[in-house]
């Protein structure tokens, strides 16, 4: 119990640690791409978002009044109102407005049923022309609350924060409000925090909130782990639209503001050194991509470097150094473990946060000299030894039939020819004169050597048994290495015994595409003779004339009722039996059906009025 108790209280530590570091951030340049695009934009909305988005990187901005005069908007749209004034206030563009803009906002605020979004573009846009000065502030207040009763969502209680940013009422009710509304903010797979309405009211809301304590000069009501995942759900976010960048920068913004700010730490660049580059760079920066505020450089520091292939700590307490003219890159050097080549885990700090970070030292390896023999499988006699050193091939071409077995030996050295381990070892056994087949058999390590032995017997199933001349290939390989090897020992005639096929181009394909497969259906049985055909058709239809001729030589009295019911029956039941021939000639079930049902009906409901008729007359006295 108390071991489940304690791992339970390690992974929520673990998750609290990945949680209060950031593991991307805001792609600043990328934003201001799609904003500077947006510009050119004949939208009024893009055009508004474009320039604001802009203010706030303080990036510069063209004339845009010329593009605001002729963009396509409606002065009865008061959303569309909203997005001319305040984009032609942040360019200074205020001249190209016409005295009609302002009856829309006008006329919103005389409304009664307005709602608070209607409000907010209402004051804003008045604003925006130096005519948003509200007087009775407190009763203007208090009329905000009453529609905030009627929908109290969060995008509502952005657009109140900001209206009571203007009237100056942020101080005292937004302030009272501000950590109520953050803790109704979704969470979503325990990592990131956003609002309902998404990316709008989130921005608008840690917007809105952020300037208000800022104004107070009073620490903002966000917790750091509210910062962190707020954090997570910008940085998770794609947008394309000058609108969706404007609406991600204000929330980015107002995030990387606070105290502390969320930090990054991240590899820039390569994550790897080599004999030739021994040092590593990092990157230690907020949300948005600037320096650490309160950050100093001596306050980044690598905490320990352990070789993950056994648990040894090669480095301590080393300190990175800052890049010159680059506040926000850190170098770290890793000549004291660079012969040491391996994976490392680097535990990295800056500040009274930490990340842990795999880093690849790269060596070069040789292989050592190499032993090729061919012997007999059941060890009768031993097999002849030919030594070779890298990068030489076999000088003669070797034979081996299906009771001998091939043997590979060798070993794998580092600069300092020290017996080394690499992930990968293959030996491969390829046909000369076809490409498209081959064997890959795997060299295991043992005691620090490799060995590979190759039973002609068995690997022949491998290669198709298709006897001739194969080349052999060694192939080494490793993520910490820098010069994986690829040797081609020399050629080899294997002889697979009686089993064995002639080795040509298209034996034992194995590689492209497989032969395509023609379905086809049951071919159909064969149908009797014509003349047999006929002579059951009419064994069939016999017992028809045959009925006929004993009506005529029996005289039958028919007498049928002069009614209309009679008639009616007699029709529908003919017609009825056409259907039935219809249906073999050319109708199929289910239009014989459809056809049949109304006649169906007729046929009953005259049959049985007819035979109603009938029961009365012979009931009748004659």
């Amino acid at each position: 119990m108390h071991i489940h108790v304690l791992c339970l209280l390690f992974l929520s530590l673990l998750a609290l640690s990945k949680a209060n570091i950031l593991q991307s951030t805001v792609n600043v340049q990328k934003l201001q791409g799609i904003l500077e695009e947006g510009l050119k934009s004949k939208d009024i909305g893009g055009l508004y978002f474009a320039i604001k988005g802009l203010k706030q990187l303080n990036a510069k901005i063209p004339n845009v009044c010329e593009n605001l005069k002729t963009s396509k908007y409606d002065v009865s749209n008061l959303e569309q109102v909203f997005y001319l004034t305040n984009a032609a206030a942040l360019s200074n563009c205020q001249n190209i407005l016409t005295p009609d803009v302002l009856s829309t906002p006008t006329l919103t605020l005389d409304k009664k049923d307005v709602s608070l979004q209607e409000l907010y573009y209402a004051v804003y846009s008045l604003k925006a022309l130096g005519k948003g000065t509200i007087y009775d502030k407190e009763d203007a207040l208090k009329n905000l609350i009453q529609l905030l009763k009627n929908d109290d969502s969060p995008v509502n209680y952005a657009y109140l924060f900001a209206l009571c940013e203007h009237m100056g009422c942020g101080g005292t009710w937004t302030s009272s409000h501000a950590e109520g509304v953050l803790l109704t903010a979704d969470e979503s797979d325990s990592r990131a925090l956003f609002f309902e309405g998404g990316l709008p009211a989130t921005a608008l809301i840690l917007g809105t909130i952020s300037r208000t304590y800022k104004n107070l000069k009073k620490p903002s009501p966000l917790k750091e782990e509210q910062r962190y995942k707020f954090a997570n759900y910008i940085t998770g976010r794609s947008v394309s639209t000058p609108r969706g960048a404007a609406l991600l920068l204000e929330a980015a913004f107002a995030i990387a503001d606070e105290e502390p700010s969320p930090i990054s730490i991240s590899i820039k660049g390569k994550k790897y050194v080599t004999a030739e580059s021994d040092s590593v760079e990092f990157s230690v920066t907020d949300l948005v991509g600037r320096a650490v505020r309160g950050l100093k450089p001596d306050e980044v520091i690598a905490q320990s470097a352990t070789r993950l292939a056994d648990d040894v700590v090669v480095l301590s307490k080393q300190p990175l150094v800052q890049k010159p003219n680059d506040p926000v890159t850190f170098v770290l050097n890793l000549a004291k473990i660079k012969s040491q080549y391996g994976m490392y885990k680097i535990t990295l700090s800056a500040g009274s946060k930490s990340m842990n970070v795999n880093v690849a030292v790269l060596g070069e390896i040789q292989v050592g000299s190499l032993e090729f023999g061919i012997g007999d499988v059941d060890g009768t006699t031993s097999p002849k030894i030919t030594t070779l050193t890298y990068p030489n091939r076999l000088t003669q071409i070797f034979q081996a039939d299906h009771l001998q077995k091939v043997t590979l030996k060798f070993s794998v050295k580092d600069k300092n020819n020290n017996p080394v381990i690499v992930q990968q070892a293959f030996v491969r056994v390829a046909p000369v004169s076809n490409d498209n087949l081959e064997a890959i058999f795997v060299a295991e390590p043992n005691a620090k050597t490799y060995r590979v032995e190759l039973n002609v017997a068995s690997i022949a199933q491998h290669l198709n048994h298709a006897s001739g001349a194969h080349t052999l290939t060694l192939y080494l390989g490793d993520s910490t290495i820098s010069n994986p090897i690829a040797w081609e020992l020399g050629t080899i005639t294997l002889n697979f015994g009686k089993e064995a096929k002639a080795l040509d181009g298209a034996a034992g394909r194995r590689r492209g595409p497989l032969p395509e497969i023609a379905h086809q259906f049951r071919v159909a049985e064969a149908r009797p003779p014509r003349l047999l055909s006929d002579v059951f058709a009419a064994c069939c239809a016999a017992p028809l004339p045959l009925l006929l001729l004993l009506w005529a030589r029996l005289r039958p009295r028919i007498q049928l009722p002069a009614a209309p019911s009679a008639l009616v029956f007699h029709l529908a039941l003919g017609g009825s039996l056409a259907l039935y021939v219809m249906l073999w000639l050319q109708l199929s079930m289910f239009e014989t059906l459809r056809y049949l049902a109304p006649l169906a009906l007729l046929t009953f409901l005259s049959g049985h009025r007819l035979l109603r008729r009938i029961a009365h007359d012979k009931a009748q006295p004659r």
